[in-house]
């Protein structure tokens, strides 16, 4: 028996014991999954993930040792000379390197010039060309083999998140809805904001997206933005003040409410009469207090169709999950 089919019946094994219907037997009474609340769903969820992940990567590894390894024997060479050679990459060009450096700028300390960490970027570029033919390998060997895992990939369980009252576009009867919580300080929620709003022009009238505070900055610049955007939806200009609060990320203070009222121009008599009043606070408090329910973990959050969404907050990768769920 080789050693990829162990590593499957192991995988099948593990799966059937660690991840059993009933969890646990507390009295004499069983609990399995569904008797647990939203939150507890989620983090179990989550736990399945990343042992799925992390199972799956290392098969990738062994896949790939086994194939050297194959490779060695027939060559009659050393398999680490033999996976040199299958991993040998180009020294990158100094435009590559250059485009790295300013793609990368926000992950360097602002003191370093190109030439002080030119030897660092060539390392980072060189590892990822080879991580890319090695991905490629290994893909390969999968789709020519007929790879198959016994253990399935974990599925969200499905909620019913409170989202009436809250901001929202696309039409109410739209195939796929996606639920956002996010916090306007969190730079990948800055990323997953612009994403969601091309994805909801590409697909007008089948995508709806609500949006949900989940303020977790410390600062509490956030929390004010998010009660204050509340304000302005009082005015018709939700998604102008929220668009907006993202594109000024890296300046938002404690005066930024009042100024993003300004720039999409609200009325201010009618801004400042709302926040006196604590409108948005409640609002905020409300999508908070569900996200809790729910069990957010961090933001940026999704939930599509009632699924937690783990993949990339790229146009591509949302487009992609929207197109299957449209099938």
């Amino acid at each position: 028996m080789n050693s990829i089919r162990i590593i499957t019946l192991g995988v099948a094994l593990l799966s059937a014991t660690a991840f059993a219907e009933d969890l646990f037997t507390l009295n004499g009474k069983s609990t399995s999954e569904k008797d647990l609340t939203p939150a507890q769903q989620q983090q179990i969820f989550e736990l399945k993930t990343q042992y799925y992940e992390h199972m799956n990567s290392l098969l990738d590894n062994i896949i790939f040792e086994n194939h050297v390894a194959e490779m060695a024997k027939k060559q009659n060479k050393n398999p680490d000379e033999v996976e040199d050679k299958i991993l040998a990459v180009k020294e990158p060009s100094d435009k590559a390197l250059k485009a790295f450096f300013e793609a990368n700028k926000n992950r360097i300390p602002p003191n370093f010039k190109f030439e002080d960490v030119k030897g660092e970027i060539v390392k980072a570029v060189k590892q990822e060309e080879m991580r890319k033919k090695k991905d490629e390998i290994v893909s390969k060997i999968r789709r020519d083999q007929k790879f198959a895992m016994s253990m399935s990939k974990p599925e969200s369980p499905v909620f019913q998140i409170q989202t009436e009252g809250f901001p929202r576009k696309g039409k109410d009867d739209a195939k796929v809805t996606i639920v956002e919580f996010a916090d306007y300080q969190c730079p990948h929620c800055k990323i997953a904001s612009e994403s969601l709003k091309k994805l909801t022009e590409k697909f007008r009238n089948k995508v709806r997206l609500v949006y949900l505070d989940y303020p977790i900055n410390h600062s509490g610049v956030s929390r004010a933005v998010a009660e204050a955007s509340h304000c302005a939806d009082e005015q018709g200009k939700f998604w102008d003040f929220h668009y907006k609060a993202f594109e000024s990320q890296d300046k938002l203070d404690k005066d930024s409410p009042l100024k993003l009222a300004k720039d999409v121009k609200l009325d201010e008599a009618k801004f400042k009469a709302c926040m006196d009043l604590a409108k948005g606070k409640a609002k905020v408090d409300k999508a908070f207090a569900e996200g809790v329910r729910i069990g957010v973990s961090g933001t940026p959050y999704l939930v599509i169709n009632g699924r937690r969404y783990l993949g990339a907050h790229t146009v591509e990768a949302l487009t992609k999950e929207v197109e299957s769920q449209l099938k």
